[in-house]
């Protein structure tokens, strides 16, 4: 009886894992009503892209080109975020390897330079299936 129930039990979970297995290979990432998933990324001096440390950057691979939206969780210290922009992008950062990542490209300008900013930005995109930050940026 207790081997009936764990073979059920372990039956059970291959049918969700499948189903959920289906479900994103089925996701249409043009449908704005397709599931979404949601991320967080912090952005410090680390991915500034100039001299004055006034643009943050980075590019966080999801598997997904859908519809991205973008908020500002925190910024330390507080008021230093002029605006943020996120946008579906395919990355061929190394073309000569055939690489391209899909993903999320994340520009974050401050109001003036700093170098103890601190930045956190809450991510949701259509038919991501994972939040990785690259080193591309």
């Amino acid at each position: 009886m207790k081997r009936l129930r764990q073979s059920l039990a372990w039956g059970a979970l291959a049918a969700i894992v499948c189903a959920g297995a289906a479900q994103a290979q089925s996701c249409d990432e043009h449908n704005p009503a397709s599931p979404a998933a949601t991320g967080q990324i912090n952005l410090s001096a680390s991915d500034s892209t100039n001299d004055r440390r006034d643009e943050l950057r980075s590019f966080v691979v999801t598997g997904s080109t859908g519809p991205v939206t973008a908020k500002i969780v925190a910024a330390s210290p507080p008021g230093i975020v002029g605006s943020v922009s996120a946008t579906p992008e395919v990355s061929r950062y190394s073309p000569h390897f055939g690489e391209q990542l899909k993903g999320i490209d994340i520009h974050v300008r401050l109001k003036h330079g700093d170098r103890g900013a601190v930045v956190s930005v809450s991510l949701r995109q259509v038919c991501a299936q994972y939040f990785r930050d690259s080193f591309l940026y």
